[in-house]
């Protein structure tokens, strides 16, 4: 057998080799483990303070419909800016994000009172817009029928 000599004393070969292939494996294991797309995840020791930071991540990432859940996980824990984002993206969907997501003026509706029991200026901003929207001519006031 082959030795390699070291600072330690010589070394067989066949240490060198299996040594090689476990390095050549976790090379293989992290450049494809990097290559797959992180999925933004809400675990359950998260607050609302970091699902809306996840949010954000998904938002820049172009995941909306993990921006919209963990937007929705954190406006339920009563956080006034997830509140106010959901409302917005509720709002102006399509403008913003394209065919991901749809224009719910009812679900914005409850968000953004959600946020201005609170005392948020901009769901005040935003619902003064809804409202404009609901009244215009071509709008149809469809959330009376559930208190929206």
């Amino acid at each position: 057998m082959q030795a390699v000599v070291c600072d330690r004393g010589p070394v067989p070969l066949v240490v060198h080799v299996r040594c090689l292939a476990a390095l050549v494996l976790l090379v293989v294991a992290a450049a494809t483990s990097s290559a797959e797309e992180p999925r933004r995840t809400s675990p359950a020791w998260a607050n609302a303070e970091q699902q809306l930071q996840l949010a954000l991540e998904a938002q820049t990432a172009g995941e909306f419909d993990t921006m919209l859940r963990l937007l929705r996980q954190s406006a339920a824990q009563g956080h006034v800016e997830a509140q106010e984002l959901l409302g917005w993206a509720l709002l102006v969907g399509p403008t913003l994000y394209g065919r991901a997501v749809k224009t719910d003026r009812c679900e914005a509706g409850l968000w953004l009172r959600e946020a201005l029991v609170q005392g948020s200026a901009v769901a005040k901003l935003q619902l003064d817009f809804l409202n404009r929207l609901r009244h215009s001519p071509s709008g149809k006031d469809v959330c009376q029928a559930w208190g929206g």
